[in-house]
């Protein structure tokens, strides 16, 4: 029932979002233990540093498949956070941990990034908490997606269908 309850709520945050095309998905492990489900969305025809540009919609989803804490969430992010942030982007991201909840197989997470309205976090299709700070979209979703994610293969995987990213030819 409980998976069922979250495939509606897929449907309906789908239905929500139409401005966002899925661009990939793939599983996260740990050793040998698969721990979620993961899918990329955004607009089509753009590259990845377009896609976390804060001028485009985004939407980062993750379907559990074991539980999972706070500490987990927490600890799992600082380990691909910089370091040093400016003071509003820490205050973004301590924000943002303090809205974390533990999951149980079934559960989802949602980071739903919209211009002009933030990024939201949801569970199970609840909104928990939203940051309008500049450049945290960025930051954030590049916990999967930035130069060091988490995963480099679910990166890849999230990232297959992005257009590729062009290079400006240097003169000689």
């Amino acid at each position: 029932m409980r998976i069922l309850c979250c495939f509606i709520l897929l449907a309906l945050a789908s239905a929500a979002s139409a401005n966002v095309t899925q661009v990939g998905e793939g599983v996260a492990r740990w050793g040998l233990f698969k721990l979620y489900h993961a899918a990329f969305f955004t607009e089509t025809q753009v590259s990845l540093s377009q896609a976390l540009a804060d001028d485009k919609p985004a939407r980062l989803e993750l379907c559990y498949l074991r539980e999972l804490s706070v500490e987990n969430f927490i600890e799992g992010a600082q380990t691909v956070l910089p370091d040093s942030l400016t003071a509003e982007l820490q205050a973004a991201v301590i924000r943002l941990h303090q809205a974390y909840q533990a999951v149980q197989p079934g559960d989802c997470y949602h980071l739903d990034y919209q211009p002009d309205q933030g990024t939201a976090l949801l569970l199970n299709g609840k909104e928990l908490v939203r940051v309008s700070t500049p450049g945290f979209k960025a930051l954030y979703f590049g916990i999967w997606l930035g130069d060091k994610p988490l995963s480099a293969q679910l990166k890849r995987d999230l990232t297959q269908g992005l257009a590729a990213e062009r290079v400006k030819a240097s003169p000689n």
